[in-house]
């Protein structure tokens, strides 16, 4: 994959307002996914969303760092609240952000300043993401849904490979909008520069 800048905390008008409209993507995205699950899983296993939302935060999150990972998070569960989309609703800050900000994070460890990332690395990274958010997403189940243990521990299991499949999707498309131009790309006058 192409190198980019990251920067961990952007706060440029461009980056916030890329972010939001990622986000409004992703909650209308999510309104059919998630009624969707309701209507496999009754809203206690989320295989379909799983896929998807790899593809928007994932992307946001590695390209916008910890400013892309919260907006992108936090409007689709604004949004589930106020439509009622499923039972999980009011726990999706939780779980949205254990999935988005270890992204980030783990982008900003990982990513060097000289080049971009490679498949397992958003492999591996899409994978702690979705790990930690099927844990939070378990642990909403055992609050709000009152799920015995063996069932989260099954949920998270189930949820894992949709995760990884959602994981090689966001690869493919991560390496086409660096392609696209925009996102803002490491020039290598800029890279020269940075090497002496």
């Amino acid at each position: 994959m192409p190198n980019w800048q990251f920067r961990l905390f952007p706060r440029d008008t461009r980056s916030i307002i890329t972010c939001v409209f990622l986000g409004l993507i992703m909650a209308v995205i999510l309104q059919i996914t998630e009624r969707i699950d309701l209507a496999l899983t009754g809203g206690t296993i989320a295989v379909v969303s799983a896929i998807v939302v790899c593809a928007i935060w994932v992307p946001a999150a590695a390209f916008y760092g910890l400013t892309g990972a919260l907006i992108t998070a936090w409007i689709n569960p604004i949004i589930s609240n106020l439509t009622a989309s499923q039972p999980m609703a009011p726990f999706l800050f939780v779980t949205n952000a254990a999935h988005t900000v270890p992204v980030a994070l783990l982008v900003w460890l990982v990513k060097s300043g000289s080049r971009g990332l490679r498949l397992w690395h958003v492999l591996v990274i899409g994978q702690i993401g979705g790990l930690l958010d099927a844990v939070f997403f378990g642990i909403g189940n055992r609050i709000i849904m009152h799920m015995p243990w063996d069932f989260i521990g099954f949920q998270v299991l189930v949820i894992q490979p949709c995760y990884l499949a959602g994981s090689l999707i966001t690869f493919v498309i991560m390496r086409r909008l660096l392609k696209t131009g925009l996102i803002t790309t490491e020039r290598k006058e800029d890279l020269n520069a940075m090497a002496v």
